[in-house]
C-alpha cells in the first residue's frame, strides 16, 4: 500500500521555470539545464550521451566533434544542421552550437538521432520536457470533477498506486507525487467549476508533482487517499458562514481537526488558519448593518465528454508499410491529428490521444489511459491490405476469438475480460454511424461493418471500434492515403458519427 501524508506543510515558493529537462532513468532520476541560444532550446551533448549510454571515446577537432557512445558514432559540425549517425545523416531543425565552452544540441536531437546512439530504449514525446530511459515505465493519471453541496468534488486516478502527500503555497493546493516516473495524457486541464479552475503537472525541479489552482481565495482543501494509492480525491468549499457551521464542522468533540489530518483545511490565508472566517460577498454584515445573503452558488456546467483517438503502432514499430515507404506509424498518427482537429472543432467533445509523436505505448497501457478517462467513445486506427479498389476504409467492432482446440494456450489471445462485452451494441451501432457517413465520400472504397479479434478493444469500457485505412501494402504506392483531403473528409465522417452516437438513447 503506498505511503500517503496528507498533512499540509510549508512548501517554499518557487517560480515557475522551465529550465531543465528530466530524465527518467531506472535508478532514478537527473535534471538537465536547458539552454536558449537563438531562440532554440539546446541541451549539454555530453551529459546526455553519458545518461543513455558511455562514452567511450571523442575526437575535437576545430569546430568539429566526433564521438563515439559504445560502438555507435556520432559526427557534427558548428553551425551544421546536419550531424551523422553511424555516418547516416540526420537532419535537425536547428544547427549544433559549440556554446560557451560545450558542445549542445538542439531538443530535436533527442527524437531523432539520439535513439540510435543509445544503448537502452529511448521514449519521448516531442513537446515535452521529459524523457524517460530504459525500462522505464511510466504511468499516467485521469481527472474530473463533480459538484457538491456548497463546494466541489476532484478525483484523481491514477494507473498505478502513488505515494502522495499534499502542501499549500501562494495560493495553491500541491500534491506531491512520490518517486513515480509520470507522463500525463495533458500536462494541463481545465475545469469547468467556480471552485477548482485547473490542475497542471509539473516535474521542472525533479519532484513530480500536481498544482490545482483553486477558483477563490480561502476555500477549503479536504483531501483523502483510496484504493491502495491509486485515487486521490478533495472535497474544495466555501468556509462555514456562521456558528452553526463553525461547531458543525469541528465535530462531535468539538475541536477542529489537528494539523496534519486529512481533514484540515488550506489554502486561504487567516481563512486557513480559521476555517469559518467570512469569505468577502459571502455573509459579511452589509453596508446598512444586516447581514447579506449569500447567494446560492450556481451549478457548473457539466464537463465535455471525452473521445479517446489511439493511433497505432509508434516509436520503433513502424507496422506495414507500402511500396513508397508509407509506413502504417506514420499514416495513422496524420490521421488522428485529422480526426482531433475535426472533434475538437465541434465544441462536444474533448479530445484524449493514447499516444503522440515517437511514443510506443503497451496496449495494456493504452486500455489503462482509455478506461481511466471514462470516455463515451474510443477508436483505434489502424492501415493495412483492403484490396481493391484503394483508397478504402473498413470498420470493425470487437469478436472474441474462437481458438481451435490445437493451438497451444500460449498462443491464444488471453482470454476475454468482459470489459467489452457490455458495450457491444453501442459499439456496433457507432461502427454502424461510421460506415454511413464514410459512405458519403466520393471515390473512397467502404465495407458493412464487420467483427474481428481486434486486441486493442478487448478490454475497453466504452463503445469502441477499430478504422483501417488502406490499401497499405509492400506492392502498391500509398502517397493517396497521406492526402490531407482524403484524411479530412474521412476525420470528418469519424466526428460527425460520434457527435451523432451521443445525441442517440444511451
Amino acid at each position: 500500500m503506498a505511503a500517503v501524508g496528507l498533512g499540509f506543510w510549508l512548501w517554499p515558493a518557487r517560480p515557475a521555470r522551465s529550465d531543465n529537462f528530466v530524465f527518467y532513468l531506472p535508478n532514478g532520476r537527473q535534471l538537465v539545464p536547458v539552454q536558449v541560444v537563438d531562440h532554440a532550446r539546446y541541451v549539454p551533448l555530453l551529459r546526455v550521451l553519458n545518461l543513455v549510454g558511455t562514452v567511450t571515446d571523442l575526437e575535437e577537432k576545430r569546430h568539429a566533434l566526433r564521438v563515439w557512445v559504445g560502438s555507435n558514432r556520432l559526427d557534427l559540425h558548428d553551425g551544421d544542421r546536419k550531424v551523422k549517425v553511424n555516418r547516416q545523416d540526420v537532419q535537425l531543425e536547428n544547427p549544433v552550437r559549440e556554446y560557451d565552452g560545450a558542445w549542445v544540441v538542439p531538443v530535436d536531437f533527442l527524437y531523432t538521432a539520439l535513439p540510435q546512439l543509445a544503448t537502452q530504449p529511448v521514449q519521448y514525446r516531442p513537446g515535452e520536457d521529459r524523457i524517460f530511459i530504459g525500462d522505464v515505465r511510466p504511468l499516467t493519471y485521469s481527472a474530473n470533477t463533480s459538484p457538491i453541496a456548497n463546494g466541489s468534488h476532484l478525483t484523481v486516478h491514477f494507473t498505478d498506486p502513488v505515494s502522495i502527500q499534499t502542501a499549500s503555497t501562494n495560493g495553491q493546493w500541491v500534491i506531491f507525487l512520490g518517486d513515480k516516473a509520470l507522463q500525463p495524457l495533458e500536462p494541463e486541464l481545465h475545469f469547468q467549476s467556480r471552485y477548482i479552475t485547473g490542475m497542471k503537472f509539473d516535474d521542472q525541479d525533479g519532484v513530480p508533482k500536481l498544482i490545482i489552482t483553486p477558483g477563490a481565495p480561502g476555500l477549503n482543501f479536504y483531501p483523502s487517499v483510496s484504493g491502495d494509492g491509486r485515487v486521490f480525491q478533495a472535497d474544495v468549499t466555501q468556509p462555514a458562514a456562521s456558528p452553526a457551521a463553525e461547531v458543525a464542522q469541528t465535530g462531535a468533540l468539538g475541536k477542529p481537526p489537528a494539523a496534519g489530518t486529512a481533514g484540515q483545511p488550506a489554502p486561504g490565508g487567516a481563512a486557513a488558519a480559521s476555517s469559518t472566517a467570512p469569505v468577502a460577498g459571502q455573509g459579511q454584515p452589509a453596508p446598512g448593518g444586516t447581514a447579506a445573503p449569500s447567494a446560492p452558488a450556481p451549478p457548473p456546467p457539466p464537463p465535455l465528454p471525452v473521445v479517446v483517438l489511439d493511433a497505432g503502432h509508434g516509436g520503433d514499430d513502424a507496422g506495414g508499410q507500402s511500396r513508397d515507404g508509407v509506413t502504417e506509424r506514420d499514416l495513422v498518427a496524420a490521421l488522428v491529428d485529422h480526426v482531433r482537429t475535426s472533434l475538437t472543432a465541434t465544441g462536444k467533445v474533448r479530445v484524449v490521444l493514447t499516444r503522440q509523436g515517437s511514443t510506443d505505448p503497451t496496449l495494456d497501457e493504452r486500455d489503462a489511459m482509455t478506461n481511466l478517462a471514462r470516455p463515451v467513445a474510443f477508436v483505434t486506427f489502424h492501415a493495412g491490405d483492403l484490396g481493391s479498389p484503394s483508397p478504402a476504409v473498413a470498420v470493425y467492432t470487437y469478436q472474441a476469438p474462437s481458438a481451435p482446440a490445437s493451438l497451444a494456450p500460449s498462443s491464444l489471445f488471453v482470454p476475454w475480460d468482459e470489459a467489452q462485452e457490455p458495450r457491444l451494441a453501442r459499439s456496433r451501432e457507432l461502427a454502424g454511424l461510421l460506415a454511413q457517413q464514410i459512405g458519403h465520400i466520393q471515390g473512397l472504397g467502404t465495407r458493412n461493418p464487420d467483427e474481428a479479434p481486434v486486441r486493442q478493444l478487448r478490454s475497453i469500457d466504452a463503445p469502441a471500434v477499430a478504422v483501417e485505412l488502406g490499401t497499405l501494402a509492400p506492392n502498391q504506392d500509398a502517397a493517396a492515403l497521406m492526402s490531407a483531403g482524403l484524411q479530412t473528409q474521412v476525420a470528418d465522417a469519424v466526428a460527425q458519427a460520434i457527435v451523432a452516437l451521443g445525441q442517440g438513447a444511451h
